[in-house]
């Protein structure tokens, strides 16, 4: 059942588009319910405007899976735009980006998402209340504060912000994978100064500098990390992650310091692990 009404009008390129979900948004379970797909606003980065998604899993225990599909997909386009099929309780902020069609053609970018028999659907939007600054901070506290620049390679290509950077890798079932990543920030906010904001999904809630955040993005079975939220020392940050079955996955690193109304400022990081059946008879 697809459970959103709309409030339309035209624009270029796009379709502005509200669709409000006609459900109780204050309700909460264990588990059942749904699962509401967040678009948090739109952004310009070397010439290409950029669609920012998150989610908002209302469940308080269910971690829910939604395979790309009919239960999940965005359009137009391909169904897989690198969304997560794996959604955690709680809500996620800014968890991938997608790059806006340029073909006047294409009316209306959205993401559908259907979790416990209930289906919602959020469109993007380009009108200029929408627009949010995740690559520099404009204002606020800290003005000028730019998100972390992450590297799964010391020699390797760089990201930052919200678009991040994909690698893929190997790994063994039962046999951890190490994890390393390599972390600079501009120093904005400086540890220790003034209280921390608080962050839905952060460890403790809260933040204070720069934070890495390791989670299950995609795959089939249950995924370990060593230390889900690794120090970085001396530009540096390990973990280890170990799966219990093979098969393909996605694993999502936050790279995080700060985020304020403009949406600055944290840095996506995406691993595609191919996993293999243990053969040693262990």
């Amino acid at each position: 059942m697809f459970v959103a009404i709309g409030i339309a009008a035209s624009m270029p390129a796009l379709v502005i588009r509200a669709q409000v979900p006609a459900v109780k948004f204050d309700v909460q379970a264990a588990r059942g319910l749904l699962v509401s797909p967040v678009y948090e606003g739109w952004y310009e980065h070397d010439g290409t405007k950029y669609a920012l998604f998150g989610y908002y899993n209302r469940n308080i225990e269910e971690i829910v899976d939604a395979p790309v599909g009919l239960d999940n997909h965005i359009a137009p386009g391909p169904a897989d735009q690198g969304q997560p099929t794996h959604f955690f309780p709680g809500r996620h902020y800014g968890v991938f980006a997608i790059a806006v069609p340029k073909d006047p053609a294409a009316k209306e970018l959205a993401w559908t998402v259907t979790a416990n028999g209930q289906t919602l659907s959020i469109p993007a939007s380009l009108d200029r209340l929408y627009f949010v600054s995740p690559q520099r901070e404009d204002g606020g506290p800290y003005p000028g504060n730019t998100p972390p620049v992450l590297k799964f390679d010391p020699a390797g290509p760089a990201a930052q912000g919200p678009l991040g950077i994909t690698v893929s890798r190997t790994a063994t079932v039962w046999r951890p994978l190490a994890l390393d990543v390599w972390v600079t920030d501009d120093g904005l906010p400086p540890l220790g100064d003034g209280p921390a904001p608080a962050l839905r999904g952060s460890p403790g809630g809260r933040l204070k500098g720069l934070a890495l955040i390791w989670r299950e993005y995609r795959g089939s079975g249950a995924v370990s990390f060593s230390n889900p939220s690794p120090a970085v020392e001396q530009g540096k940050a390990r973990t280890t992650v170990t799966f219990s079955r093979s098969g393909e996955y996605m694993l999502h690193l936050l790279a995080i310091d700060s985020r304020s109304g403009t949406k600055c400022c944290w840095t996506n990081g995406y691993v595609r692990v191919a996993v293999a059946p243990d053969l040693s008879g262990r």
